[in-house]
């Protein structure tokens, strides 16, 4: 397995919330930042309790699920940014891990 990189994860994913949320990323960037800190770390986190045997697919899956709805309440908070627009910056930030993840963990999480 291909060992995941917290910084690299954690930039691909501010980027594409950037790219994303382009014209509510000022008011957003602090809080989404700290959020996608937090879901690139449980990534890493994740990765590393597989390789120990301390969790298992379906934990992983809902350890991540759970750092999702985190995001989108993160994102929800922010007046004016609606659901639509919330879950495609999700879909973006996810997309741009997603193999790497995925490839790492070796098993479909994303």
């Amino acid at each position: 397995m291909a060992a995941l990189d917290l910084d690299d994860l954690f930039n691909k994913m501010v980027g594409a919330a950037k790219s994303s949320l382009t014209a509510q990323w000022p008011a957003i960037s602090a809080l989404a930042t700290s959020s996608l800190k937090t879901l690139a770390q449980n990534f890493v986190d994740v990765e590393a309790m597989l390789a120990a045997g301390t969790i298992t697919q379906a934990q992983a899956s809902l350890m991540i699920a759970m750092q999702k709805n985190s995001l989108q309440t993160v994102l929800l908070s922010e007046e004016g940014l609606g659901l639509i627009a919330t879950q495609d910056a999700i879909n973006a930030v996810i997309g741009v891990v997603k193999d790497s993840v995925n490839t790492a963990l070796g098993f479909t999480l994303l």
